[in-house]
């Protein structure tokens, strides 16, 4: 059994969805302003491809059932497209909680390019290369701390999302 809390999983988008999904979040991108790339937020109600992230998720659980241990619900609380231009990357280490964020339970990326890069961890040195409809479910603490890789031939595209506690009734895993 794999215990590095890492699920990967291919062909959840065909090419043609991910080359919509570019189209349709590219029109709006906004530059980061501490990290260089751009970005377009997602609102979840309007993200037409939610039951393929129930379907990856239900996966996540059955594969790590402890995930529900905890003692709060959890869910699916924000979607960003992120696109970076040659050369661009998220390089430097993170994890995905800190004082701004501190509620985050599971990190989840939607690859919507092929590149000869991708998401590196670093205790594990596990890299999961970017290719078009794979999406990637980790642990959002300091235990799957990550950076992007960096293309420098070619653009790159992915969706980031987070899955956190939540306080309200009626959201659901």
């Amino acid at each position: 059994m794999n215990s590095d809390f890492i699920l990967t999983k291919d062909n959840v988008f065909n090419l043609e969805e991910c080359k919509r999904l570019i189209k349709t979040y590219k029109k709006n991108l906004k530059l980061h302003n501490i990290i260089d790339y751009y970005y377009s937020d997602i609102l979840i109600k309007e993200f037409k491809f939610l039951d393929r992230l129930s379907k990856v998720i239900n996966v996540y659980i059955k594969t790590y059932p402890e995930i529900n241990l905890t003692p709060s619900l959890w869910a699916l609380d924000s979607l960003r497209f992120k696109f970076f231009k040659k050369g661009q990357s998220f390089k430097n280490y993170h994890s995905e909680v800190g004082l701004p964020t501190p509620y985050r339970v599971l990190g989840l990326q939607i690859y919507l390019t092929n590149n000869k890069c991708g998401t590196e961890f670093y205790r594990s040195k596990k890299i999961i290369e970017s290719k078009i409809g794979r999406v990637c479910i980790f642990p959002a603490y300091f235990t799957h701390t990550h950076r992007g890789q960096i293309d420098l031939k070619k653009e790159r595209s992915i969706i980031t999302g987070y899955y956190s506690f939540c306080k309200h009734e009626g959201k659901i895993k």
